[in-house]
């Protein structure tokens, strides 16, 4: 048998009811906060357990063996005005994306030019006490400054993500997002992004994008 790759558009980059799986993500995402937070008697983790498996096993069976990927691509690239807005053009980022259960509680805007954005990251965001883990703070770089480039018209794969950690990132609170394209040179684009808490920032990053010429869905 062979295995080719699916054609654009097949299975796997739609949904038939994103409503209804963006309220079962909403209601997954609320479940790992709190068991996350929790410290339960063992009968209510085992009742836990149990509506958990009763959960996936009614979701098994409705798999769909496709190229996934956290975006929509039209012909010519993002489709229309759902590049500037990154929530509806990414529904299943692990960051913003409202159909994936693992994004976080986490907005961006897109207006002249520019991202900015909020999020609230809860304790399974944790790495040092009290922190964003360092490596969430860099998968929000990555999207955020990834983002700020397809609203742009400028989407590409990430070269390279330099980060600067200049102060706790606290889980728990408010963080205030934003982000711009400093620079192009040919194929390579400069973006640059920062986090900060009552504007004071606590991390901020430059990357270079590598624009890309088309999309072609290859399976490994």
């Amino acid at each position: 048998m062979t295995d080719t790759a699916p054609a654009p558009f097949s299975a796997g980059w739609t949904v038939a009811d994103e409503s209804a799986t963006e309220t079962v993500a909403d209601s997954t995402r609320a479940l790992i906060t709190a068991l996350r937070r929790a410290d339960a008697p063992t009968e209510s983790l085992e009742r836990a357990a149990a509506l958990i498996d009763e959960a996936t096993a009614l979701l098994a069976p409705h798999r769909v063996d496709a190229t996934p990927m956290q975006g929509r691509l039209g012909e010519g690239g993002p489709i229309g005005n759902e590049a500037k807005e990154p929530r509806v053009f990414f529904p299943w980022s692990p960051i913003i994306g409202p159909l994936n259960p693992l994004s976080g509680d986490v907005e961006f805007n897109f207006a002249n030019g520019r991202t900015t954005g909020r999020a609230f990251l809860d304790a399974q965001y944790n790495g040092p006490p009290g922190m964003v883990h360092g490596g969430i703070i860099a998968l929000l770089f990555d999207e955020l400054l990834g983002g700020t480039n397809v609203c742009n018209g400028l989407g590409g794969f990430t070269g390279t993500l330099s980060i600067r950690y200049e102060r706790p990132t606290w889980i728990e609170h408010e963080l205030e997002l934003e982000s711009w394209v400093d620079r192009i040179e040919g194929r390579k684009v400069f973006t640059a992004g920062t986090i900060s808490i009552n504007g004071e920032v606590t991390a901020r990053a430059e990357g270079i994008f590598i624009m890309t010429q088309g999309w072609k869905s290859e399976k490994p």
